[in-house]
């Protein structure tokens, strides 16, 4: 009986200590991405983009408004069947313009995410060596958007690690 506890006492031992021995790593996901330069050069091709967008919003929305007011100021010269037609166009320009919106703010997330994408890779790959020539067996997001690690005590931060790894400063 004594042989099996002992056993079983090493085992565990053993066990506890391969795990306890694993290497945990953290890093700020969120503060990597924002630091590197591809970052800052999609950041303003989306906001041109966006620019772009809400420009051609503004000369729809000024072309409705243009339309509405000249329907307003002849009102009373035109013929009834002029002002329904009028007032067609007005409520098919309000869709459009909706529609227009709803696709520009779609075509935006479309365009942010196949910019950030390769940037986020890259910054995976960097953490991904990282971990393997630092022998890292658990790399945690520690990003507070994220949420993945909710409290920090210990690890090993390797912000520096992947920045040099990257060539960020």
């Amino acid at each position: 009986m004594k042989r099996v506890l002992l056993a079983i006492a090493l085992t565990l031992g053993l066990a506890g200590s391969a795990t306890a021995q694993q290497k945990v790593g953290h890093i700020n996901v969120d503060e990597l991405l924002a630091i590197m330069p591809e970052t800052q050069t999609a950041q303003a091709e989306i906001e041109k983009y966006a620019g772009q967008l809400e420009g051609d919003a503004e000369a729809m929305q000024q072309e409705y408004i243009t339309k509405m007011q000249n329907a307003q100021a002849n009102m009373d010269t035109w013929t009834q069947l002029r002002l329904q037609k009028e007032q067609e166009e007005l409520q098919g320009m309000e869709q459009r313009i909706m529609a227009f919106n709803q696709s520009a703010q779609q075509e935006l997330q479309r365009k942010q995410m196949d910019l950030m994408l390769p940037i986020i890779e890259k910054a995976q790959n960097a953490v991904n060596k990282v971990a393997k020539d630092n022998g890292f067996a658990y790399i945690l997001d520690a990003s507070p958007s994220k949420a993945i690690v909710i409290y920090l005590d210990g690890g090993e931060d390797v912000m520096a690690l992947v920045k040099a790894e990257l060539g960020v400063k």
